[in-house]
């Protein structure tokens, strides 16, 4: 087989690779993982969401702890009840007030710790939210190598069964601007940069995003809301009932005493919202999530991404150069060789 063969062989079968990369590793399904996943994300990781959501948990926070060390523990003087009786009293009665606030401190440090994930891991995502531009989705990535890689099979297989020179050396060319593209563009679009950041994301977020992840959020949110329900629409009207006052005069007696618990109550239901949105968000990620920690295959770093184009862009570089420094004397012989034949020819017809 000659050089040429060789070299255009080479050229088709790295085509081919590349072609069957993002079939083989799901990369079609993968991407589209991501689109939903940074598609759900996307509106609670800008700056004023997360300020927001920092504002709804430091409130919460007070709320449980001046709550838990001021509130419950005078409310039984106040209602002539001993701690004992008081706590009986509110277990019988309030069973959702009741089993919230004995898991707050379970529960509000979880959420603490998904909040400043959030601030921590923002820069991340919206590094990650731009693979591979900032204008093109994510699922344009697998056609990064089905495109090259289509092309660069059809022009060297057709060049190796058609046998033309020029077709060859067409290829050759073409081979090498790939390989520097596949050089260059990762390096300008910052991609290295941005699968450290998916990266970064996966390790955050991973325990979070798995089906026992997703399920403790809800369990965890589903008892902080009960717990809500019960205290706005039964226990304080109780309280209230109890000490004689009606809601308005309980109202101010609370925003005197306890500002951080009337405060937090009196925005339970904005907040919450808030913190069932994201959970959700969670919920219906979990699968979109682990796709997106599989590119580019699963068990593998996302950042080995950048070593699909740079590999095959120093190959094809590597391929086309030789090939065209190869080839090119070749032309050359032939062109001075149908130049001696024509002038020859030439001689001839004037003797």
């Amino acid at each position: 087989m000659s050089v040429k063969k060789i070299v255009l062989t080479a050229v088709a079968t790295l085509g081919m690779v590349l072609f069957l990369f993002p079939l083989v590793t799901g990369m079609l399904s993968n991407t589209n993982g991501v689109e939903k996943l940074t598609g759900s994300l996307r509106s609670s990781m800008t700056p004023s969401a997360l300020a927001q959501t920092r504002a709804d948990m430091n409130t919460v926070q007070a709320m449980s702890d001046q709550l838990q060390a001021q509130t419950l523990p005078a409310l039984p003087g106040a209602l002539g009840m001993s701690p004992d009786a008081f706590k009986g009293y509110m277990g019988k009665n309030f069973p959702d007030v009741d089993n919230g606030v004995s898991q707050l401190n379970t529960i509000l440090p979880k959420f603490q710790g998904l909040v400043g994930g959030l601030e921590m891991q923002a820069p991340n995502f919206r590094k990650a939210d731009e693979i591979p531009t900032n204008f093109l989705p994510s699922t344009t990535v697998p056609f990064l190598f089905l495109i090259p890689g289509a092309a660069l099979f059809l022009l060297a297989g057709s060049a190796l069964v058609l046998g033309r020179e020029k077709l060859a050396r067409a290829t050759l060319v073409v081979s090498a601007v790939v390989g520097i593209v596949f050089i260059v563009a990762p390096l300008v679009l910052s991609v290295p940069s941005k699968a450290k950041a998916v990266d970064d994301l996966t390790t955050a977020f991973g325990p979070v995003f798995t089906d026992q992840g997703a399920a403790a959020a809800r369990a965890d949110m589903d008892v902080i809301q009960n717990m809500s329900n019960q205290l706005q629409q039964q226990t304080l009207p109780a309280l209230a009932g109890a000490l004689d006052m009606n809601s308005t005069q309980f109202h101010s007696f609370m925003l005197q005493n306890y500002p951080d618990v009337a405060t937090g109550v009196s925005q339970l239901n904005t907040i919450l919202p808030r913190f069932q949105g994201l959970v959700s968000a969670i919920e219906e990620n979990v699968g979109s999530f682990q796709k997106a920690a599989s590119i580019p295959t699963a068990g593998t770093a996302t950042t080995t991404l950048s070593w699909w184009f740079f590999a095959p862009g120093i190959i094809l570089l590597a391929i086309g150069g030789i090939g065209i420094g190869i080839a090119t004397p070749a032309v050359t012989r032939r062109r001075v060789t149908m130049q001696q034949d024509r002038e020859k020819r030439q001689v001839l017809s004037t003797t």
